[in-house]
């Protein structure tokens, strides 16, 4: 009787030991250059609940450590932004626009949408019903915080813990 394994559940075992072990380089490295996610989170709901609360100073360095795909991470990235606006946090989101490789992709991609959060920034006032239109800010957290279940089920349908 033989076992047969994929290549990318031994690399998926192997990240799980590096992320694990705090082997920060040897993760980024061995994913880069395998081509292969790890996409786990340590716990899914807090993940959630991080999400909903709008704790991105939680959520941004979790998402950094995953592969996602770009609608959702623009979108995610996009709430970041109109929520430092909502706050005043004017140069933060600024920062975020000019300087993260999200807004850099949509900037290239989708001027239109970029545009539209450069122009929310250099406003005075913060008008709720231009910045998140039809959908209210806690709708939108909780369409964003769907990525976390969709993480959920690919850690349950290809758990990598042997």
């Amino acid at each position: 009787m033989s076992l047969e394994i994929e290549a990318t559940d031994v690399i998926k075992i192997i990240l799980q030991f590096c992320k694990e072990n705090s082997l920060t380089n040897s993760f980024n490295a061995l994913q880069n250059e395998c081509q292969v996610s790890l996409n786990t989170v340590e716990s899914v709901e807090s993940f959630v609940a991080d999400i909903n609360s709008g704790r991105w100073d939680q959520v941004l360095p979790t998402v950094a450590q995953l592969k996602l795909p770009r609608n959702k991470l623009e979108d995610l990235y996009e709430q970041v932004v109109m929520e430092m606006i909502e706050l005043r946090e004017v140069d933060t989101a600024r920062a975020m626009l000019r300087q993260t490789q999200v807004f850099n992709r949509m900037k290239q991609e989708e001027p239109d949408r970029f545009l539209r959060l450069e122009h929310l920034c250099g406003r005075t006032y913060f008008d709720i019903r231009e910045v998140y239109g039809s959908t209210p800010k806690d709708k939108r957290r909780a369409q964003i915080a769907h990525l976390g279940e969709a993480l959920k089920w690919s850690f349950d349908h290809h758990d990598t813990r042997y």
